[in-house]
């Protein structure tokens, strides 16, 4: 083999495998978190417990479809910021193929558990003018606990089986209002059955109080139209 050849094929052998490897990096760089350019709408409640809980909702917009792995997540500090604003970061992993080209929205929810003192509002952060600030009183907005009730029976006086029926109707309210990642803390507050008769009843109910992250919807009381005098 001449030199000249030789050095041809270690050229083309070197192409040939650094080629995957810049793929695989341009993959890796694709497949990062960045941050969502644009905060949309930003919603804060603060739930009323011993200490209160810091609850936000946050809607981005990002410039195509399939962005995925949606988080808000709090900026940690050393020293507490002098003006009482605790900022947040909203960030979506973008498609790694091909996406819908039209622009996309992108949801995320957090809770701070006995937020501190200090806190007097927010700042969540989008890319350049993309920055949502609200300031709050810390007595202010706040709401009562949202909670359901769940009820689940038993025909052969099994509680785990009465149990089990409860929280398969919780877990699929889990989703109301479109959200996909809720959690729920739930406890029984109620257990009841019936026995005997000519059929020979033996039936079990448990009813359980369950309390999601992010909150239900507040149901909204239909307030009575006086009627008109005729």
């Amino acid at each position: 083999m001449s030199y000249l050849k030789m050095i041809s094929f270690v050229v083309i052998a070197l192409v040939f495998t650094c080629v995957p490897l810049a793929s695989v990096q341009a993959e890796e760089v694709k497949l990062k978190p960045i941050t969502v350019p644009k905060i949309l709408k930003v919603a804060h409640q603060i739930q009323k417990s011993a200490p209160p809980n810091l609850i936000l909702n946050v809607v981005g917009e990002v410039p195509t479809g399939g962005y995925t792995k949606t988080k808000l997540s709090r900026v940690v500090y050393k020293k507490p910021p002098k003006d009482g604003v605790q900022d947040y970061k909203l960030t979506a992993v973008p498609p790694s193929g091909i996406a819908i080209q039209a622009i996309s929205q992108v949801t995320a929810s957090n809770t701070w558990k006995g937020y501190p003192n200090w806190v007097k509002g927010i700042r969540v952060h989008g890319v350049k003018s993309g920055i949502v600030l609200i300031k709050f009183d810390q007595g202010g907005d706040t709401i009562q606990p949202v909670r359901r009730r769940f009820k689940g029976t038993s025909k052969d006086g099994s509680f785990e089986k009465a149990l089990t029926d409860a929280l398969t109707k919780l877990n699929q309210a889990l989703s109301a209002g479109g959200v996909n990642d809720a959690s729920a803390t739930w406890k029984v507050v109620k257990t009841s059955g019936q026995v005997g008769g000519i059929a020979g009843q033996n039936q079990l109910s448990v009813v359980i109080s369950a309390e999601r992250q992010p909150p239900w919807p507040q149901k909204n009381k239909s307030k009575k139209q006086p009627q008109k005098k005729k």
